[in-house]
């Protein structure tokens, strides 16, 4: 019996090109002209063979993470900011020794006006999502006769891109699907810059909310809990008794006492009032647990610092756990080297290797992030550093004048020298080195 008869009678499921699941229930094609009829018309995703379904399930694990979870958001949306941010420079390679940064090339009005009506950082900042929620982006290179480079990048949704790859897992081509469910294989090279992760197989990526996933249930399962707990109007965990010689409660009786303590809890007319109890009733406390004892906001920062830990962010820069100033400084400082400085140097690499080649083939340019426009401290820290760098002072009066938006002022525009700093003399205009000892049995001279 051919395969494609085979499906008779079985129940399962696939994937669609959007992540949703498409019930395969009593499905039975003649030839295979059917068959592919049936996956054009429900557009769905043909693998090659020997891959399961399920390597292309994790749209529908994170489509709606970014929404849902909170813990997620917050860390990769710091992420995402940080990174966004960073400037991009591009340099030209004069000689080993020399390099001399590039502003009026395409390349680098691309990078400062991605598109028409686009800013950079918005840009990245939706592929970088795309790249810590899915493990993969891509990002086409179309002409453009609405921006100055005469390009423009335009981001492609992770929820609509495979990486199609061959049998050692290298990317071959990329798998596009568009808003009318129709799909196109691009084969690589291509006009696209794209990145992603380890995959067991493929070249999709993993998601980390596969990885995330029991802990993000656990969290969904407290949010859920916490909104039956407030919904009910449950205060205090107590009961109503009554004394075991009342007479019997009839139905009438009963229902108007019940409605009548309703209106004190929940959100009764009387809320948070005290009720007026029958004789002999008394509200009597069980020993169940507490609110306070749930441990709500330490259940929340656990979360948040397992969630940072997958994305290694100290967890004190997203409010996970408590920092002193001196210890939340240092792990700014870290952000940018031990953090995320891997993920600056994957993107600047994939600049590197797609996107200059295309814009500027067989000239000596190269993309280099500013990290250190990043890491600059206050200008106290910056003025102190420069002045002891260069041993005199750096600013012109004019200049200072500017800084604090004064008028210029005529004879402002040379640099001041103090008399005690001289070229092989004191260091910088901070220094207080003592003067040379005098050999001994010398004094001092007058």
């Amino acid at each position: 019996m051919p395969w494609w008869r085979r499906s008779k009678g079985a129940s399962g499921q696939v994937i669609d090109q959007s992540g949703a699941l498409i019930p395969i229930k009593g499905q039975q094609f003649d030839d295979l002209a059917g068959l592919s009829a049936y996956v054009a018309q429900n557009g769905i995703r043909v693998v090659d063979p020997g891959i399961p379904l399920s390597e292309y399930a994790d749209s529908a694990s994170a489509l709606d993470v970014w929404r849902t979870q909170p813990s997620v958001r917050k860390v990769v949306d710091y992420i995402a900011r940080a990174l966004c941010t960073i400037p991009w420079h591009v340099y030209e390679r004069v000689s080993d020794t020399d390099r001399r940064r590039v502003t009026d090339h395409p390349l680098a009005q691309l990078l400062g006006e991605p598109g028409p009506r686009q800013s950079p950082s918005r840009l990245w900042h939706a592929v970088i999502v795309d790249w810590l929620i899915y493990d993969r982006w891509c990002v086409q290179v179309l002409p453009s006769a609405d921006t100055a480079s005469g390009w423009e990048l335009r981001r492609k949704p992770a929820r609509r891109v495979h990486i199609l790859s061959d049998d050692d897992d290298q990317p071959t081509g990329l798998y596009l699907v568009n808003s009318d469910r129709q799909a196109d294989a691009v084969p690589l090279p291509a006009p696209y810059l794209y990145d992603h992760g380890y995959a067991r197989t493929g070249a999709d990526g993993t998601s980390p909310m596969e990885t995330l996933r029991q802990i993000l249930a656990e969290q969904a399962e407290a949010v859920e809990w916490r909104r039956s707990v407030w919904r009910n109007g449950a205060r205090v965990p107590a009961v109503i008794e009554r004394p075991v010689d009342a007479p019997a409660w009839s139905t009438t009786a009963k229902d108007r006492f019940t409605a009548a303590f309703n209106a004190f809890i929940g959100r009764g007319s009387a809320a948070g009032g005290t009720p007026i109890l029958e004789d002999g009733m008394k509200l009597v406390t069980v020993g169940a647990f507490k609110p306070m004892e749930t441990q709500d906001i330490e259940g929340r920062r656990l979360t948040d610092a397992e969630v940072a830990s997958a994305y290694h962010i100290p967890p004190e820069l997203v409010g996970a756990r408590e920092g002193t100033f001196s210890n939340i400084d240092a792990f700014r400082q870290m952000l940018y080297t031990h953090s995320i400085g891997p993920d600056i140097t994957m993107l600047q690499d994939v600049l590197n290797a797609m996107l200059v080649p295309l814009i500027a083939p067989g000239e000596r340019l190269y993309v280099e992030a500013n990290v250190e426009a990043k890491l600059r401290g206050s200008f106290t820290e910056q003025a102190t550093l420069l002045q002891t760098a260069v041993g005199a002072p750096y600013m012109l009066r004019s200049e200072a004048r500017a800084v604090q938006n004064l008028p210029h002022v005529e004879g402002t525009d040379e640099l001041v020298t103090p008399l005690n700093v001289l070229v092989g003399g004191l260091a910088s205009p901070t220094d207080t080195a003592p003067p040379p000892s005098l050999p001994k049995g010398q004094g001092r001279p007058a």
